[in-house]
């Protein structure tokens, strides 16, 4: 059976305004988009008169405020997404698709720099109504989680060295000719905690190389503390606890070389994972990093 595309309906609805993250069978898309910390972000959301038609007059599109939405995705994907409060972000009531045209783009604004780090905050934005045409069931609201980013953020090379004290085959992917690739995501407007969007999609964990293959630390991931007035690492903590329930914890090594530098930007860090549990003898150290992390690019 053939179907004919020019007789298809058109719906209006969000285009993706970046990589879909929601889980499959989510009555709700999430979107993730990540700040610089400003007075004031634009964030242009596309919306779309999809089909094979193009607009066959002007076509007011109405904005609003879903809440519903957000409560129903934390509690069927067991989330804790924060409603964004209102003082943090302006947005359009309503905005108007051309006639012969088939988008129109809605400029929110945010105000990274006001933002409390602690949260997590989702604006559930909805199309209320159009004045012609039908609002897409699928697409009709859509959740964006909005964060900001402080200026350690970001997608880093790493090279240097890793050994642990209770198997030496396990060493860093760099040691073992793979690629080596860290996430640092903000946290507080000084502290990122590491992440791996290569094997565990962006999971809070350190890949390493097995012998056999790459594996990483349960319940263990380091969040890094700057300082910005001398671009030194101050401290590191295990993200899980410290310690963890499995006793691992983070401690940086102070005779190793720990800072940052901005003009280059680059990290040199030197750190240990501390396992009483395993390593009984003080000062418990089971795993130790010296390395050197390369800006890639914004994550």
């Amino acid at each position: 059976m053939t179907l004919d595309p020019d007789k298809s309906v058109n719906v209006i609805e969000f285009k993706n305004p970046s990589s879909f993250v929601s889980p499959a069978g989510s009555k709700y898309a999430l979107y993730t988009k990540a700040f610089d910390l400003a007075d004031e972000n634009e964030y242009p959301i596309t919306i779309s008169y999809s089909g094979a038609q193009v607009a066959p007059e002007d076509i007011t599109v109405n904005l609003g405020i879903d809440a519903a939405a957000l409560s129903q995705y934390n509690a069927e994907q067991h989330k804790e997404y924060d409603l964004i409060d209102e003082k943090l972000y302006t947005m359009v009531a309503s905005v108007v698709i051309p006639k012969g045209e088939r988008t129109v783009v809605a400029k929110l604004k945010f105000k990274s720099n006001a933002f409390d780090f602690s949260k997590k905050y989702v604006l559930p934005i909805q199309i209320l109504s159009a004045s012609t045409g039908i609002v897409s069931g699928n697409f009709g609201t859509i959740l964006l989680n909005v964060n900001a980013k402080n200026k350690y953020d970001g997608v880093y090379s790493a090279t240097g060295k890793m050994s642990d004290a209770t198997n030496a085959a396990f060493i860093g992917l760099y040691t073992a000719g793979k690629k080596a690739e860290y996430t640092l995501e903000t946290i507080s407007a000084t502290e990122c905690v590491i992440t791996d969007h290569i094997n565990w999609g962006g999971a809070a964990y350190v890949p390493f190389w097995t012998g056999t293959g790459i594996s990483g630390y349960g319940s263990f991931s380091p969040v890094v503390e700057f300082d910005p007035a001398t671009n030194k690492i101050i401290s590191v903590k295990n993200f899980y606890g410290q310690p963890a329930a499995n006793t691992r914890s983070a401690q940086l090594n102070p005779a190793g070389i720990n800072i940052y530098d901005p003009a280059a930007k680059t990290v040199k860090i030197s750190y240990w994972m501390l396992q009483p549990s395993v390593v009984a003898a003080p000062p418990h150290i089971r795993t130790t990093w010296e390395e050197e992390w390369k800006f890639s690019r914004s994550r």
